[in-house]
């Protein structure tokens, strides 16, 4: 009898067992012992490579780069706040930088829960655009930070807490969309295990960044020209790698930018794009611009004279959608699911495209197109066990 040992999907040990109670163990791949091997299961999760997205390593490589490139530019940004509080300046308080500190951070504080507020519900649907949002702001900051010396006194404190509002976006939007990229690339709900490699990933870059940035402070104390272009060269690196790691992601679920985009070529051409192919043409720089659709809309718009088979048909069916204001309006009924708001958006697309009907509910002809529709998603390898579409928790209950 023969065994055969794979780790991530790569074979490490054939062992036969033989009639006479021998056993004879080959070795296939000896890698696990090399540095290689070792560095592999420091830094990446378990089992890679079977046990993370396709695009995992392509994405951390990128990624990766701009966290060093934002650390080089973070240590310019502190010298220059340094410098903006006083340090080595005999004429500076320490009560004065005190006060400005408390300022920035209580100013931070503030807009961190604001924008929570207004702006959490997005941060899941559109990850790749407000994951690129927050490092452009990042850098924003960084900018305004080597600004801030050059500012008269009684506008530094101004200046600080600018920045620290930035920062606390970047915080919000970065850290909340890490974690929907994080759970898309888990592949064995190993999401915590894949966090923690990031997290070393990060460390390791931090510290190359360290080590460079102690040569980077000697060089651009010559000349404010110098730090202004050492600025510039990083900024444009930091832009690029940000926008090369989210262009790489392959999201396989449906949010509505991916999902009008599927809808347009399956309703033009009658194709279905693959994920590799919606992700690419996914306009997530500017962020989407295609139909005003409203999954989980109130029903107090809709005007509708009912009669018997509008009464069974809404009585059978998990949503409503209704045109209002140049809106799709879909309202979902209590106990709907996934599948559901996947449907009704589909169907509500179609009537923004054709028609502006009052109501519109689905005929069995139309189901029919649609079952073809989803069972081509299926096949062109697209998860449909939830979609982030963008839908309130306002829900209703029919009753005749």
């Amino acid at each position: 009898m023969r065994f055969k040992e794979d780790y991530g999907g790569i074979t490490l040990n054939e062992i036969e067992l033989k009639p006479n109670a021998t056993t004879e163990i080959k070795v296939v791949h000896k890698g696990h012992q090399k540095l290689s091997s070792f560095l592999t299961e420091v830094f990446l999760p378990q089992g890679y490579p079977s046990s993370v997205s396709e695009d995992y390593l392509t994405y951390q490589f990128w990624d990766t780069l701009q966290e060093l490139c934002s650390s080089l530019n973070g240590t310019l940004a502190s010298h220059a706040i340094f410098k903006g509080m006083g340090v080595g300046n005999s004429q500076a308080s320490a009560l004065g930088a005190t006060y400005t500190w408390l300022m920035k951070d209580g100013t931070g504080m503030l807009s961190n829960i604001l924008f929570a507020w207004s702006k959490g519900t997005l941060l899941d649907i559109d990850a790749k655009r407000w994951r690129l949002f927050a490092d452009v702001l990042n850098d924003v900051a960084m900018f305004l930070d080597l600004l801030s010396p050059l500012a008269p006194p009684y506008l530094f404190t101004a200046a600080m807490c600018c920045t620290s509002v930035f920062r606390s976006l970047v915080g919000v939007a970065g850290g909340c969309t890490r974690a929907t990229i994080k759970q898309h690339q888990a592949q064995c709900n190993n999401t915590a295990d894949v966090s923690a490699k990031d997290g070393s990933q990060e460390k390791l870059s931090g510290l190359l960044g360290l080590l460079l940035s102690m040569t980077l402070i000697n060089f651009i104390s010559l000349s404010p020209i110098v730090t202004w272009i050492t600025f510039t060269f990083l900024t444009v690196l930091h832009l690029y790698f940000n926008y090369r790691a989210c262009s790489c992601l392959v999201m396989k679920s449906l949010n509505p930018s991916r999902y009008c985009v599927l809808l347009k070529h399956w309703f033009e051409d009658g194709t279905v794009l693959n994920p590799e192919q919606a992700n690419s043409e996914e306009p997530f720089i500017l962020g989407f611009r295609g139909e005003q659709i409203m999954v989980g809309a109130s029903l107090k718009d809709l005007k509708l004279s009912f009669d018997s088979t509008t009464d069974m048909e809404i009585n059978q069916s998990f949503y409503i959608i209704y045109h209002h204001k140049g809106k799709m309006n879909i309202c979902l009924r209590s106990g709907c699911n996934h599948a559901d708001q996947i449907e009704s958006y589909y169907f509500a697309y179609k009537a923004a495209q054709s028609s502006h009907s009052p109501v519109i509910l689905p005929t069995t002809e139309k189901m029919a197109e649609y079952k073809e529709f989803i069972s081509c998603l299926t096949n062109r390898g697209w998860d449909l066990s939830f979609a982030p579409l963008g839908a309130t928790q306002l829900r209703y209950s029919a009753s005749s």
